[in-house]
């Protein structure tokens, strides 16, 4: 009995050990990517076109209750004319701030324009009605949404040198859908009874899709900013903005790992400090970020640790990003927990949310443009 007394007395301090809180701080370290552009056009190409053909209202309700605010017109005709002109008002809005190509080497014409840039939307449709509906499932099928649209550039030529359909889909906690669900879509009871007396499937399409139609505003402006990202990342120079931090301990038999996150942050911080003097190139602080890496690789089998092995990873799979090496970088990110639920769940502290967020968006820019996203040094 004191034998086993004995035993209890040594394993129970062990374990409160293993379970103890290790206090952490972040480094935040920032850093930028020049992407080049996917089409390399001639230096003489300088002058472009836009055209946005489409009969989706940009208006949606708000701007549709705004403009009736501030027209107080009467004649009919006369407010057709103004709507029209305030519709066309909103899509000149969006091409400025979506479409335009803001390199310096391009400038906007209507008059034997190099490129031509031309956005289309198709018809908008539900298909795929059913027959019947179980509106006490949350996951019943609503139908289909089917719309989309296609950017085309074209050489004055006619040679056509981008073309590229984008499809509308609904965000989803499973990925992108066309699929319309009853979670998907809030119904107000007057709505929802008459959709449920609604027997036959094309009156039952009728009145989805004009309901749907409400937020056509909202889907053609997703058009727009997708439109707007394909002409950038095809024709134009792009800097990004990459952030993350060294997770650093706040215990003094940590030091030894605190000194190389240190290092590493101080290094990667001077790719683009102010000072000339302080300022340094990836191949002059790549060996301090080997080395680090290095060092940790070493330390992840010594602990088992939760906090210390996020740490860790998080360390590791920055570091490697830096030097290029996405094997090592999505593979120790990847071992991170709860990483796909960033936007609520925390890691160590509730700042390492954010910096853990900055590190996978920096990823995702290098998985979209690889070796187009080189790290920016300043000169």
């Amino acid at each position: 009995m004191k034998k086993i007394l004995l035993t209890m007395l040594l394993v129970t301090p062990l374990l409160s050990m293993a379970q103890k809180k290790i206090k952490t701080k972040t480094a935040p370290v920032g850093w930028s990517y020049t992407i080049t552009p996917l089409i390399n056009l001639p230096d003489e190409i300088k002058t472009y076109s836009i055209a946005v053909e489409t009969d989706l209202d940009p208006m949606d309700f708000w701007d549709e209750l705004n403009w009736n605010m501030q027209v107080s017109e009467k004649n009919s005709e006369k407010r057709q004319l103004l709507y029209q002109q305030a519709i066309q008002d909103t899509l000149n809005k969006w091409t400025e701030n979506y479409l335009e190509l803001t390199d310096a080497k391009f400038n906007q014409t209507n008059s034997s324009p190099d490129l031509t840039i031309t956005l289309v939307t198709d018809t908008f449709t539900m298909d795929s009605i059913p027959e019947v509906l179980d509106y006490s499932n949350q996951d019943a099928v609503l139908g289909e949404i089917n719309v989309s649209a296609t950017l085309t550039v074209r050489t004055s030529q006619g040679e056509t040198i981008l073309e590229e359909k984008i499809p509308f889909y609904i965000d989803d906690p499973e990925g992108p859908t066309s699929t319309l669900r009853l979670r998907h879509f809030v119904l107000n009871p007057a709505f929802k009874l008459k959709l449920k007396l609604t027997k036959k499937p094309e009156k039952r399409r009728r009145l989805l899709t004009n309901r749907i139609k409400r937020f056509e505003a909202d889907i053609l402006e997703t058009f727009m900013q997708k439109a707007g990202g394909l002409l950038k990342d095809n024709f134009l120079y792009q800097n990004k903005t990459a952030y993350g931090a060294m997770f650093i301990f706040k215990d003094k038999e940590f030091d030894q790992f605190n000194e190389h996150a240190e290092t590493v942050g101080e290094a990667i911080n001077a790719l683009s400090a102010f000072s000339k003097k302080k300022r340094k190139t990836l191949d002059e602080i790549r060996p301090a970020l080997e080395s680090a890496i290095m060092f940790w690789q070493q330390e992840l089998p010594k602990s088992n640790h939760p906090d210390v092995q996020d740490a860790l990873n998080a360390n590791i799979a920055l570091t490697s990003l830096l030097l290029n090496d996405m094997i090592a970088t999505k593979l120790h990110f990847s071992n991170i927990p709860n990483t796909e639920r960033l936007e609520s769940e925390m890691m160590v502290t509730g700042s390492s949310n954010y910096y853990l967020k900055g590190l996978q968006d920096a990823i995702l820019v290098k998985e979209q443009s690889g070796d187009r996203a080189q790290v920016y040094q300043s000169e």
